[in-house]
């Protein structure tokens, strides 16, 4: 009995459909450098190819190649507080093992926007307050509380205020592990006229790397 064209339409079909249309990225992380070797990953689904690029207030660099979000790309984003300022950059692209363009952070924006926020640093504590204030500048218009805790190889829990723009805003709360470092970020804001937000989910190597640099720096201030 003859088999017919039905396997060869199943196969032709299975061909054509990708559980969920997930991408396969290049991922790696380098500091002080804009580009790294990468590895390649099948992301979560709906997120895309990206290139991100953070520069701390001590002028140390970050440069990651990722999984992100859709609605995260070409989105840059800061983070002010009284000891510093982070910022970043991500650029995307959209198809299997791409190399998206090299992200180039903004101009420096150091207008006042009229938004006053808390600003404190904790090195030992999942909270932080404080009389003391910044302003806010440029597109930094929400109030952020960011707490980590480090896990491993030590135990640590810091916290900082400052004021952030939204894209930092909606990191909300991932686990990272980067190499025997593992990692708990939890992002918080306070918009005018609203209570404290809680973003959703973005991979933020990059930031938290960032911070890490931002806080070692800090610690021994």
């Amino acid at each position: 009995m003859g088999s017919g064209p039905l396997p060869g339409l199943l196969w032709l079909l299975s061909a054509l459909v990708t559980p969920g249309d997930a991408l396969s990225c290049k991922v790696c992380t380098s500091s002080n450098a804009k580009s790294c070797i990468a590895s390649s990953v099948v992301c979560p689904e709906h997120h895309v190819c990206a290139s991100s690029y953070t520069l701390t207030n001590t002028h140390e660099t970050i440069f990651s190649m990722l999984c992100a979000p859709k609605h995260h790309c070409d989105s840059p984003g800061s983070i002010s507080a009284s000891n510093g300022r982070i910022r970043r950059s991500t650029t995307c692209c959209y198809t299997d093992n791409c190399t998206p363009p090299t992200p180039i952070l903004p101009d420096d924006n150091f207008r006042p926007n009229g938004l006053t926020c808390q600003t404190c640093l904790s090195l030992y504590s999942k909270w932080c307050y404080s009389k003391h204030t910044i302003d806010c500048i440029g597109e930094e218009d929400a109030c952020l509380l960011q707490t980590s805790e480090y896990y491993a190889p030590i135990r640590r829990s810091v916290a900082i205020r400052g004021c952030a723009t939204r894209s930092i805003c909606s990191l909300g709360t991932q686990w990272i592990q980067f190499g025997t470092l593992k990692m708990k970020f939890k992002y918080s804001c306070l918009f005018s006229g609203s209570g404290w937000k809680h973003g959703g989910f973005l991979t933020p190597v990059t930031i938290a790397l960032g911070l890490v640099t931002w806080l070692c720096f800090w610690s021994q201030t």
